[in-house]
């Protein structure tokens, strides 16, 4: 059980970093986000909110409370309101010039923290059975 637990967490972890990643306009983890496919990710620089957070992990398979999203995204946003130009393109749009790309680039992502997290606590397990 606790197996399922760390991979569930994981999945989380995963996904709001790739969300915060869109959302710092930093260019992703490994290697960025190009190298997956996913093409201006700069249009959702400073524009992810729990709405558009919640759209993209849907999108992706993956469903985010929006207790997560809300505390994650909502306190820098009321500094930006007001400054959102009207040529960004939507985050259906996004979606869909970016779908294969955000699809690669999450089950990359996934993957690596669900390994990370797994040898943690396998590496916790050994060291309790040694004590």
């Amino acid at each position: 059980m606790r197996r399922v637990s760390a991979t569930r967490s994981a999945e989380v972890q995963a996904m709001l970093a790739l969300l915060l990643e869109l959302d710092n306009g930093t260019g992703g983890d490994f290697d960025g986000f190009s190298k997956f496919g996913i093409q201006y990710s700069g249009q959702m620089k400073g524009r992810i909110n729990s709405y558009r957070a919640q759209k993209i992990a849907k999108y992706l398979g993956k469903n985010i409370s929006k207790g997560h999203l809300v505390d994650l995204f909502a306190k820098k946003k009321k500094n930006l309101e007001g400054n959102q130009a009207n040529e960004k393109m939507s985050v259906d749009e996004f979606i869909e010039m970016n779908g294969r790309g955000l699809s690669l680039y999450w089950q990359y992502s996934k993957g690596f923290y669900i390994n990370k997290a797994l040898r943690e606590l396998d590496k916790g397990e050994l060291n309790n059975n040694n004590n």
